[in-house]
């Protein structure tokens, strides 16, 4: 029951969702094309580029939260995490200014850009299952971005699949972050 409750309150999730299916249509729409249509290409990695902005704002958020400032080993952890994003966004946008697109950093519709995770103890738990519902999300959005470009494009499939190994490790993380904060 409040596995439930977090993810029906999980904004983030909520917004890796809505890009997840904007990008299954769009991955739909292209699945006849022998090669990569440069316009749908530029439109995948927008997504891409936004789900890494949201999990930029949001680890940030969390490495200054009140458990990131109070355990150093959580900001440290997040900051990481943060930084290890903000690569992730930087790999998207060069791909989509090579491909010949201007990368959109203010992306629209996204209610987690605009509700960064509560601050207060007792509720990093809900933050870290919040976090790790999206990055499994996100691992299963990057693997059909992969299985698209492969065959496409694959100097995009090859830059997914170093972000999606990071993606991995984070999904890990937060694994071990909710089994170490219920020992404690």
């Amino acid at each position: 029951m409040f596995e439930q409750a977090v993810l029906t309150e999980n904004l983030f999730l909520k917004d890796v969702d809505m890009l997840r299916q904007r990008t299954i249509r769009l991955l739909a729409e292209g699945q006849a094309e022998a090669h990569a249509n440069p316009q749908r290409s530029i439109a995948l990695l927008q997504a891409v580029l936004m789900a890494e902005i949201v999990c930029v704002l949001r680890y940030t958020a969390i490495s200054i939260s009140h458990d990131g400032l109070k355990n150093e080993w959580i900001g440290a952890e997040f900051q990481e995490q943060a930084n290890d994003e903000r690569r992730h966004m930087a790999l998207a946008a060069t791909r989509i200014s090579q491909l010949g697109g201007t990368p959109d950093y203010d992306p629209q519709h996204l209610a987690s850009r605009h509700a960064l995770p509560p601050d207060g103890p007792g509720e990093f738990a809900q933050r870290i299952q919040e976090n790790l519902a999206a990055e499994q999300a996100v691992v299963s959005l990057y693997r059909e971005l992969i299985g698209y470009f492969e065959p496409r494009d694959p100097e995009t499939a090859a830059m997914l699949q170093e972000i999606i190994h990071d993606e991995e490790d984070h999904a890990g993380d937060m694994e071990d972050l909710l089994v170490s904060y219920a020992n404690n």
